[in-house]
């Protein structure tokens, strides 16, 4: 062996090494975590670079030439089925792993198999057909004239497959956005490169002298080294992101792709502005974000992040783990600016805050010294003998009895709007309510005569503690506007399959039909609709809480009927 043997071989010892380093640390991830399509293709595409340029060294260090005929024939056992082993890794990379079938598999290695046969017994010359040596630069060249088999079985076909795996990989790419397309490049160069190799060496582009030492193996050096650095750069073994759909580049939202060591290996292009405002990059552990984002929750959680402006930054959290054959390898995290919400969020706190504040004072100061008031008023009235001071309390008494409901229905309506939404509706007994509010505003209104029509033992529906409020603003609201010296209130009850109706029906003047729904306070003016009172806007509001509705009917030629329909418990 001369020195120059060793020098012109050292660019193919070095893909070997290169190529071994990548197969060892492959084997060594599928025995940590399992084997999976990606992991197997990248293995075995190593495993043939090995082979390849391994024995292409020893065919370049050896000068016998058996020694050299036998290297040349055995590193085709790594160099022919690399088409189909760069395919496979393409096809496991985009996510194509349905076509990891054993029958598809076969078929594709059948083809390199049958050129392996025919290299080893070269019948008619099919394989190659002759071989001559020389001596160039010191050092002893064997030169293949190559056979049809050669150019049909294994050049051919190679790189008919390795264009297909270019080609899909560049077209996920392309796909997927701009993002994907540095790793697209780097594996994409390093399928292509032996055959650029090939070209320049047919084309004698120096140092690829047709005559010259064969350079062709030291591609594999190009390829192992390309491959390498997206290993470690995409980290694709962990999680080929290219693979991931899931990422919606077109998002609003950012999302993030996570390996299983929870750094960011993607980002859609909102991502991208996300880290950028964070001071963060692809690479980064998802702590350099915020060190509360929680993938393990399954509640969308809101985050505090600090921003490069200083000003902080509220972002809306949903993980998602990636589960690939029973193993978690990595995670996608939907990120939503809600800074806006969650500023709208704290003025809404501070108003409830002043609306319980309100309500307190409404529930207890104001319904107290209405109390006092009231009681006050009617012992001044029985001390009193003078008829035009009789009739003035009569009217403070009235006025004072009005105010002290108005504090009730407003406290009723202030409850809804601040718990309306804590607690979910519950199973009611109809009858017992009604009973309860009929017998209430009986006390109050001597002269009305209130009738329950039937039966409502066991009826129950969906509602909570406030149903009581919706009857007794109804039954209180058909006596007090009712014209006659004899308010007649009848109450029915009516079970349908999945509904309960409550008809609450008078002989008052009725409800014109295009008042039938201002007085709920409906439409566009709330509370100032005409006809509108603070009770029946309060119904309307309870009712529809509950998931039912509330409406108004004639009753026949006098008088309304109010229907209450309420979700059978």
């Amino acid at each position: 062996m001369t020195w120059q043997q060793t020098i012109f071989a050292y660019p193919t010892l070095l893909a070997t090494l290169i190529s071994v380093i990548l197969g060892v640390y492959g084997l060594r991830y599928i025995l940590q975590h399992g084997r999976t399509p990606v992991l197997s293709a990248f293995f075995a595409v190593n495993v043939g670079l090995t082979l390849w340029a391994g024995f292409a060294a020893l065919k370049l260090l050896s000068t016998v030439p058996s020694v050299k005929l036998l290297a040349y024939k055995l590193l085709y056992i790594g160099v022919a089925p690399l088409g189909v082993f760069a395919l496979l890794f393409a096809l496991a990379y985009t996510g194509r792993e349905q076509w990891f079938r054993p029958r598809v598999i076969a078929g594709l290695l059948a083809v390199p198999a049958l050129y392996l046969g025919l290299l080893f017994t070269n019948p008619s010359g099919v394989a190659f057909e002759s071989t001559r040596f020389f001596q160039t630069a010191g050092v002893v060249v064997m030169r293949v004239d190559v056979g049809i088999g050669h150019l049909v079985l294994h050049t051919f076909y190679n790189a008919l497959l390795s264009m297909l795996a270019i080609a899909i990989v560049v077209y996920e790419a392309v796909r997927l956005g701009r993002s994907y397309m540095p790793q697209a490049v780097l594996i994409s160069a390093g399928i292509a490169a032996p055959f650029v190799f090939v070209m320049f060496s047919s084309l004698g582009v120096p140092p690829f002298g047709s005559d010259g030492v064969n350079l062709i193996p030291t591609s594999a050096a190009v390829t192992s080294t390309l491959l390498g650095f997206a290993i470690f750069r995409y980290r694709f073994l962990d999680l080929p992101p290219i693979a991931y759909t899931t990422a919606m580049e077109e998002s609003p939202d950012g999302v993030l792709v996570l390996d299983s060591n929870e750094r960011i290996v993607h980002a859609n292009d909102r991502g991208m502005e996300l880290l950028t405002d964070f001071g963060a990059e692809v690479g980064d552990s998802v702590d350099e974000i915020s060190s509360g984002i929680d993938l393990t929750s399954s509640r969308n959680d809101s985050v505090q992040v600090d921003s490069k402006d200083d000003d902080p930054v509220f972002l809306s959290v949903r993980a998602q783990e990636l589960v690939s054959q029973t193993r978690a390898i990595g995670w996608v995290i939907v990120l939503r600016d809600v800074t806006q919400l969650h500023r709208q969020k704290q003025i809404i706190e501070a108003k409830n805050e002043k609306l319980a504040l309100l309500n307190q004072i409404v529930s207890h100061d104001i319904h107290n010294d209405m109390g006092i008031v009231m009681g006050n008023a009617r012992l001044v009235e029985e001390m009193v003998d003078d008829t035009a001071v009789e009739t003035r309390l009569r009217t403070i008494i009235r006025n004072s009895e009005h105010a002290s409901e108005l504090t009730d229905t407003v406290r009723s309506l202030m409850k809804t709007m601040l718990d309306g939404d804590d607690e979910p509706a519950k199973s009611v007994s109809v009858g017992s309510v009604l009973w309860s509010e009929i017998e209430s505003v009986r006390v109050g209104n001597e002269h009305a005569e209130i009738t329950l029509s039937n039966d409502v033992h066991g009826v129950r529906v969906l509602a909570d503690d406030m149903l009581g409020t919706v009857f007794r603003n109804l039954l209180t609201n058909a006596v007090r506007h009712n014209d006659t010296d004899a308010p007649e209130i009848s109450v029915t009850v009516h079970e349908e399959p999945d509904h309960v109706l409550v008809r609450i029906a008078d002989n008052g003047p009725g409800i014109s039909d295009e008042n039938k729904d201002a007085v709920f306070g409906r439409g566009n003016k709330g509370l100032e609709s005409p006809g509108t009172g603070i009770g029946l806007y309060l119904v309307d509001t309870i009712v529809s809480g509950y998931g039912g509705e509330v409406w108004v009917e004639d009753n026949g030629e006098c008088g309304a009927v109010f229907v209450v329909k309420l979700r059978k418990a």
